[in-house]
């Protein structure tokens, strides 16, 4: 019995895997891969649950499994500390390398998006990948903690959430692509720059139409700053061009101010935007 493998993407649009091809599928088709799209989410995605109810059923010292969405691997963790968010450690020197080994074998302050169980519960979640600060589990080979971060927490040092955070938990959750679908363009272009700055290819192309990225994007290693500027009178309702500063590091000249322009287009007032060029300049 032959397989066909077939491709539903965010935007309601079914492709052949093996050939260029697109199909046409009627509304009573559409909505019923929309169900079953949605059963499937169910059961892949968790809920995003407010920190301050989370922090009640996982409370300090209370156990909780770490689950890495992209590369399903799963380990023990306890929570020990934090008010803002949790601040937990590896139960043991096997959990510390399974987390070692998602990122690579090197730790990391990178975002990943993540489920975290409690006793039956799945709440999305993004964690980072670097130990600091004080470690009070002996033998588990973890020389400090690390942060997980649920909907509606903040870093130690600001009281709103961290945009790199709040991407990762919109992606545990499955809130990504309904959240960029309905994002402004400016909006759009700030998940795109926050997902360049996580390294996190797959998010940033879902806010494009596909175009070729400029080259120079590589040697950016990180984006620190950015400030949207939207003259008023310059907004239309199909095409619009926006003016971004920019502080950025890259590889080979360190720290740059820049300004950057983006084209975002669509096709009308009930389509999404998508990012179709971006202009930079130092």
């Amino acid at each position: 019995m032959n397989k066909r493998i077939f491709l539903y993407d965010h935007d309601g649009h079914l492709f052949d895997k093996e050939k260029p091809k697109q199909y046409l599928v009627d509304t009573k088709v559409k909505k019923r891969l929309d169900e079953l799209v949605m059963s499937v989410e169910k059961v892949h995605y968790g809920q995003a649950v407010p920190w301050e109810q989370v922090k009640k059923s996982f409370a300090r010292m209370d156990y909780g499994t770490v689950i890495d969405m992209e590369t399903g691997e799963k380990f023990e963790v306890q929570r020990r500390a934090g008010s803002r968010h949790a601040d937990v450690q590896p139960l043991t020197r096997e959990d510390t390398m399974i987390m070692k080994s998602i990122y690579q074998g090197k730790w990391s302050w990178k975002r990943r998006a993540i489920l975290v169980e409690v006793d039956g519960l799945y709440y999305a979640a993004s964690m980072h990948g670097m130990p600091h600060g004080a470690g009070a589990i002996r033998g588990n080979d973890f020389p400090g903690h690390f942060c997980i971060h649920f909907f509606g927490s903040s870093t130690h040092r600001r009281t709103e959430p961290d945009p790199s955070h709040s991407l990762m938990i919109l992606k545990a959750s499955g809130d990504l692509p309904s959240t960029i679908s309905g994002a402004l363009p400016e909006e759009l272009i700030e998940y795109f720059l926050t997902a360049w700055h996580e390294h996190d290819e797959h998010t940033m192309r879902m806010t494009t139409d596909g175009f070729n990225l400029p080259s120079k994007l590589q040697e950016i290693v990180s984006i620190k700053k950015s400030e949207v500027m939207i003259p008023s009178d310059e907004r239309g309702p199909f095409l619009v061009e926006v003016p971004v500063q920019l502080d950025t590091f890259t590889k080979n000249s360190g720290d740059q101010k820049e300004r950057w322009k983006f084209t975002l287009r669509r096709s009308s007032p009930g389509e999404r935007w998508r990012i179709t060029a971006i202009e930079m300049k130092e």
